[in-house]
């Protein structure tokens, strides 16, 4: 017979769908994104022209185009793992509720960038935040595939294929963390860029592991 417990987590705690989850997830991720724009504003000032105001406000132009790339990229990552989750419990939940809570961050070290970059404290919180938000999302993914939580059609080749998509940023970002603490922190930010080449080496990666699964699925048909 069925104890009181765990007749309370089947009826209030673990779901058979994830809709809700991802609707206030997609809210969460609209919302922050909206607010990165609250810090570009035409400064008060009675000399200078339209294109001085663009030269001065870079900063917050670019911490602007950084931040909203990071949730874009992030919501897109969130969108394609809760296409296969397909239900849920409590421990996913609460994972769930830490990464959109990071997410809504997001603005406020935005803004402390745009406004005292190169400042190593302003590079570090950034660079800490951004890197959590991949490491969260791995986290995640994690929890998820090891609960059975995911589509039958998720297998482990499938699993590593999405988990390198994870790898780049936390490597990137937290490194920085130690250069902009002890070296310089707009070096620390250039070294942001590296981003992109790192992205080619996790599609190379990829790309191998897709040929390991296919070459190990071509070798189990009769």
């Amino acid at each position: 017979m069925e104890d009181l417990r765990s007749r309370y987590r089947r009826l209030f705690i673990d779901g058979s769908n994830t809709d809700r989850l991802v609707f206030f997830s997609d809210a969460v991720f609209a919302i922050a994104m909206t607010l990165l724009v609250i810090d570009l504003h035409v400064p008060e000032t009675e000399t200078g022209t339209a294109l001085d105001v663009l030269a001065n406000e870079w900063p917050a132009f670019f911490a602007y185009a950084l931040s909203f790339t990071i949730i874009a990229l992030n919501w897109m990552s969130h969108h394609r793992k809760f296409r296969v989750i397909q239900s849920h419990d409590g421990t996913l939940m609460f994972l769930s509720l830490v990464l959109l809570f990071f997410i809504a961050f997001v603005p406020f070290p935005t803004s402390l960038l745009s406004t005292y970059a190169p400042e190593p404290v302003a590079v570090v919180l950034y660079a800490f935040t951004v890197g959590l938000l991949s490491v969260l999302q791995f986290t995640i993914w994690t929890y998820a595939y090891r609960k059975g939580l995911v589509s039958s059609e998720v297998d482990r080749p499938m699993f590593r294929y999405l988990f390198v998509d994870q790898i780049s940023t936390p490597i990137v970002f937290w490194g920085s963390i130690p250069i902009a603490l002890f070296w310089d922190g707009t070096i620390a930010m250039y070294s942001w860029f590296l981003l992109f080449p790192l992205g080619w080496i996790g599609g190379a990666i990829q790309k191998r592991i897709a040929a390991q699964a296919d070459a190990a699925a071509g070798a189990k048909k009769p």
